[in-house]
């Protein structure tokens, strides 16, 4: 892009690479500098954080050199349309996925008659037997489960199932803290480079440029409203500058909501598997559906309001 409009416009172009963890150091935080990837034209800061479109460097360029700034591309019908259709696959996809897994779950213990082994009461003192290894070995999986990207939300569902609404509660928080906390850890100290490429031109590249600004309501934003995936953006806290007892503290409060709105569901959903539609399990389901109300309320204030937090 940049060897292009140095180019068209005649203009000297300054580049400067370095390894990727050079740039998320300490020494290179405390130099005050712009967040890599950064583009500079003259002395106006375009981007710091995040990658930028061609169309933008260039408005930046012809306004340093007294030009009319280029008319900006216009997307056509077919673009827009596609833009949108994605917009509203993403919005209905997850919910028909759950509700069809929900259905081959219940469709397949109805038929293989095992609904006679799930009786609350039962399933819960079996697991009673195991004594403090069974929350361990939860524990455990918890906390490796984030690294290895598998998927948070069974495990959730099963902290309720397995434990009860109480108990559920305070072990899946507690893993989902350790799982996240070993995920930060991995990134800032293990694996920087690798993060740090995977994230590369995506928004969760801009985190730190954010938690430079909002500081500890950043990770208390994205935790309750899942903007980025939750195992993805455990790493990409790791290369920002928020302290590891900031985001610890920080992460454990703010998933609490998510939390008890899914353990309350889940340890009611054996009802549903026994053929049964109890008051708990109707409340666990209006429960969940306040709490993924948020981004919706969210987006309202927002655009009400200045000063919002965005990324």
């Amino acid at each position: 892009m940049m060897p292009g409009l140095g180019k068209k416009y005649d203009l000297e172009i300054e580049t400067m690479s370095k390894p990727v963890a050079e740039y998320q150091t300490d020494e290179y935080f405390e130099l005050d500098l712009p967040v890599a990837p950064a583009v500079m034209v003259a002395d106006e800061l375009l981007v710091e954080g995040s990658n930028i479109s061609q169309d933008k460097v260039e408005a930046a360029i012809c306004r340093h050199l007294g030009l009319p700034e280029p008319e900006p591309k216009k997307k056509s019908y077919f673009d827009m349309q596609h833009a949108e259709s994605i917009k509203t696959k993403s919005s209905w996809l997850r919910p028909v996925f759950f509700l069809i897994m929900l259905g081959v779950v219940i469709f397949f213990i109805r038929y293989y008659n095992l609904d006679r082994y799930l009786e609350k009461e039962h399933l819960r003192q079996l697991i009673a037997g195991y004594g403090i290894w069974a929350p361990i070995i939860y524990l455990l999986i918890w906390t490796i489960a984030p690294s290895l990207f598998l998927p948070g939300l069974a495990l959730t569902l099963a902290g309720g199932v397995l434990f009860g609404f109480f108990w559920g509660v305070i072990y899946t928080v507690a893993g989902a803290t350790s799982g996240a906390t070993l995920a930060f850890l991995v990134a800032r100290y293990l694996a920087r480079d690798w993060v740090a490429s995977k994230l590369a031109g995506t928004k969760a590249a801009a985190l730190d440029e954010k938690v430079g600004q909002h500081g500890w309501k950043i990770v208390a934003f994205t935790r309750l409203i899942p903007i980025f995936p939750y195992n993805l953006l455990n790493y990409a806290f790791g290369l920002t500058r928020i302290s590891l007892a900031v985001y610890v503290i920080t992460s454990f409060i703010f998933m609490l909501p998510m939390t008890i709105a899914y353990i309350f569901f889940s340890a009611n959903i054996i009802d549903l598997f026994r053929g049964k539609i109890s008051k708990e399990l109707i409340a666990g389901i209006i429960l969940i559906a306040l709490v993924t109300m948020i981004p919706v309320i969210y987006k309202k204030i927002r655009a009400r309001r200045d000063g919002n937090i965005e990324l």
